[in-house]
């Protein structure tokens, strides 16, 4: 299921790339879509169609159009550029005298990322962890893929539903009411697992953009 998922939005990624070269090509030559069109001997519909993401064109086609604006086509290969996933986080624990606690900060950049490449999401969360040295950083991680999957509307990984969760509820250490605030503000996805982490620990407020 997670194969296909990835598919869909690698599909779409190229829909939008194709769309997006087709349009400021022929915007930078200063063509109607009728004109280029006539330039690349096909249907007027088939550039507004491309340019609306409506299609996603063969290279030859999409080298057709380009070269009706005047521009080259040029395909090569590079390595792939991965992001980070939620597997790189495994050994995100940091053991003290007190039991032991995330490292917030990997986390939050985790995050941080995914606010940035939204798309990045569904290749982030379907590989699954090695186990932890934690049984919380276990059941976190498999928690934070579930929020992720029902935020961007995909199903959840398999793997995160195999994860057991909390035989007791875990928390960072504080008064019994900054518990309770800290419960109140908790995602669900975490406190099923027993997990009361409020959110703004490590979904931060993007409304400031990110340097």
């Amino acid at each position: 299921m997670w194969q296909s998922v990835d598919l869909v939005a690698y599909m779409l990624s190229c829909v939008e790339m194709a769309s997006d070269l087709v349009r400021r090509a022929r915007q930078t030559a200063g063509l109607s879509a009728r004109s280029l069109a006539g330039r690349a001997r096909v249907p007027t519909s088939t550039v507004t169609r491309v340019e609306s993401g409506q299609v996603d064109p063969t290279l030859g086609m999409l080298r057709r159009l380009l070269d009706g604006a005047g521009q080259e086509l040029r395909v090569g290969a590079e390595p792939a550029r991965r992001g980070p996933t939620l597997a790189d986080l495994a050994d995100a624990w940091i053991d003290s005298p007190e039991g032991g606690r995330p490292d917030w900060t990997r986390l939050r950049s985790f995050l941080d990322f995914l606010v940035l490449h939204p798309r990045s999401v569904a290749t982030a969360i379907v590989r699954r962890p090695a186990a932890s040295r934690s049984p919380v950083m276990d059941s976190l991680l498999a928690g934070v893929a579930e929020k992720l999957a029902d935020d961007a509307g995909m199903p959840r990984p398999s793997w995160a539903g195999r994860t057991p969760r909390l035989r007791e509820t875990w928390s960072v250490p504080g008064t019994p009411r900054m518990t309770a605030v800290w419960r109140a503000a908790a995602p669900a996805q975490l406190l099923r697992r027993g997990l009361v982490i409020d959110a703004a620990s490590l979904w931060r407020d993007h409304e400031i953009p990110l340097v």
